[in-house]
């Protein structure tokens, strides 16, 4: 888990380490539902203290932050090999849920908060690239 300084006081960036599994076409398709929550359980607590980390590293940028605010956010999966982009969003799904409360109110459509997702190829750093940046109203 590493938090990377901030390029401008009102966006972080961190990185949640680990490798990501395929939901809708993968093994966790026909996994019993136990263990897919221990999956989601993981890659929960990963982001939690990923999070923990960067606002001790950095706590000017998440004192500014309030989660009420618009705020752009940018996945960016680190991959083996790149995947269908409709599978992107069910793999993220624990990382964007463990924003809520921290960086976020909310993940809802009308939150007013904006979700990207991007992949690249990285076999040596697995993992998932946060950047959340504020949006004006």
């Amino acid at each position: 888990m590493t938090a990377s300084a901030p390029r401008r006081r009102d966006v972080i960036e961190l990185f949640v380490p680990g490798k990501l599994q395929q939901v809708a076409n993968g093994s966790l398709s026909r996994a019993h539902w136990s263990t897919r929550s221990r999956w989601a359980n993981k890659w929960k607590h990963l982001t939690m203290s990923t999070l923990t980390a960067g606002a001790l590293m950095y706590p000017e940028a998440y004192r500014s932050m309030r989660v009420e605010e618009p705020k752009r956010i940018r996945f960016t999966a680190h991959v083996g090999r790149l995947w269908d982009d409709d599978n992107l969003p069910g793999a993220i799904k624990p990382i964007r849920d463990a924003l809520i409360g921290y960086v976020i109110h909310s993940d809802a459509p009308d939150s007013g908060h904006r979700f990207e997702y991007a992949q690249v190829v990285n076999r040596k750093e697995r993992g998932v690239r946060i950047t959340i940046t504020p949006v004006a109203p």
